[in-house]
């Protein structure tokens, strides 16, 4: 008999714990089930914003992304950011910022070290600040190139003043020239008439 109460016993408490089990994996699932509905309507706006962006609404696209992150932060917020970096390295956006773009990928690296976008958000950083290096250099060159240009531009001046002087120059010596003839002539005819006279 005391086998038996045992047996019931044991019984007595497996009926609760399946009862708890079975309660857990209820809410656990209404659980999955809200992150899942969550995650579905955010990836629909960051569909939405690649879509605006592709059709030229930078800023409505922005504002998706932007709205991703503040209701999804942990579940789509390495899409949201990598995403507005994709925006604001858009060519044709005309509010284009290399230097925005590049923090919104440094901080998918930084933020989301575990994201499937981490490697993509890595070689878009690397160009990027490539891209930007670059330009500076080219702001550089121009800058120099413009200086030598102004530069250039004084010589030319002076070349030219000094090109207008030897104009001058020259006509003062054909004018000297032709004096030197005239005094030669008036000479050789003072001297003519002084050979006469004599």
């Amino acid at each position: 008999m005391g086998r038996e109460r045992t047996r019931k016993g044991k019984h007595l408490l497996f009926y609760p714990a399946c009862c708890i089990a079975l309660l857990l994996g209820i809410l656990l699932g209404i659980w999955g089930c809200t992150q899942f509905q969550q995650k579905w309507k955010g990836e629909g706006r960051l569909a939405r914003a690649g879509t605006l962006l592709v059709k030229g609404k930078y800023e409505e696209s922005m504002r998706e992304a932007k709205e991703v992150l503040r209701l999804y932060p942990r579940i789509l917020g390495d899409e949201a950011l990598f995403q507005m970096g994709l925006i604001y390295a858009y060519p044709k956006n005309p509010d284009q910022d290399y230097q925005k773009s590049l923090k919104r990928f440094q901080r998918v690296i930084k933020e989301f070290p575990k994201s499937e976008l981490k490697d993509q958000a890595e070689v878009w950083a690397s160009v990027l600040q490539k891209i930007m290096d670059k330009e500076k250099e080219i702001g550089k060159l121009e800058q120099r190139n413009s200086y030598l240009g102004k530069a250039l531009e004084k010589e030319e001046k002076k070349v030219k003043g000094l090109e207008s002087q030897v104009e001058k120059l020259k006509d003062q010596v054909e004018k000297l020239k032709d004096q030197l003839l005239r005094l030669k002539e008036i000479d050789l005819g003072i001297e003519e008439k002084k050979s006469q006279a004599k």
